[in-house]
């Protein structure tokens, strides 16, 4: 947890130069997320009636792009379009900041054609991965949701689909500082690749510990917003909760990154 201790507290020092960035996907992320879906899925659940999943609800519960609605696939477009864009400006920020310890917008901008095309093919692969797993996982819950026995349909749904969230972490987290090796290093993208997962490695099981955990955790957070009474209420709460996902997930990816390379971090001197 210590890389995610790390970035929670980055995020906070820094939050009024992040939040611009991280709200604007994050709202069309939230506009994409279906909340009846959601809704639906936890009252099978706590009602004792795994029987009536619906393997559209489960899906669409868990994806982001959802094709629950043609609006729920255009936001679902347009956040991970803006994720590209704002991605790189963050990502250019951060480590602006962290190298020479300014956190100012003044080259940003002028960095986002270097950041762009890397930006997009690791925001594309994670979406792919991410579907496919949504994809999947869907699959299997209600495959075994079908079981006319409900303790044994209960145990095996639930376990798949724990399952099924270590897998995503564990292939997520083979490629997790790839985004930063790209664009720092400047080496070629297998080249990157294969650099990143050779940082990675010592750091594993505990960097996939800590972000199982967290994924958890937003999840709830997020069941818990599907309880809302209010549409957009659901909307305003899961915007802050994706916001603060995309921030953490950006600042974690740099701090790791600077950690692993031992490179001295230039913003931390304002704090000593």
């Amino acid at each position: 947890m210590k890389y995610t201790i790390q970035s929670s507290k980055y995020a906070l020092k820094n939050f009024i130069y992040l939040f611009p960035l991280a709200i604007i996907p994050a709202y069309f992320l939230s506009l994409s997320t279906d909340q009846e879906a959601i809704y639906c899925a936890l009252e099978s659940i706590f009602t004792g009636n795994i029987n009536d999943f619906h393997f559209s609800h489960i899906f669409r519960a868990i994806s982001i792009i959802n094709f629950a609605s043609w609006y729920s696939v255009v936001f679902g477009i347009a956040g991970v379009v803006m994720m590209i864009v704002c991605g790189a400006l963050m990502m250019a920020l951060l480590d602006k900041h962290m190298r020479i310890g300014k956190r100012t917008f003044t080259g940003v901008f002028a960095k986002l054609n270097d950041n762009l095309v890397s930006t997009t093919g690791f925001v594309l692969l994670i979406l792919a991965i991410y579907e496919l797993w949504a994809l999947l996982t869907s699959g299997l819950v209600y495959v075994y949701s079908l079981i006319p026995l409900n303790g044994l349909a209960y145990t095996l749904a639930s376990v798949s689909y724990l399952v099924m969230h270590v897998v995503l972490i564990y292939v997520i987290g083979k490629i997790y500082l790839w985004l930063p090796c790209m664009q720092i290093t400047g080496f070629k993208a297998f080249e990157a690749l294969r650099y990143s997962q050779y940082l990675v490695s010592a750091m594993k099981w505990k960097l996939m510990i800590s972000q199982l955990v967290v994924l958890f955790f937003v999840q709830a957070i997020i069941c818990l917003c599907a309880l809302s009474p209010y549409g957009w209420l659901f909307t305003l709460l899961t915007t802050l909760v994706y916001t603060l996902v995309i921030i953490i997930f950006c600042v974690r990816m740099m701090v790791a990154y600077f950690d692993r390379e031992q490179i001295e971090r230039a913003d931390l001197k304002k704090y000593y």
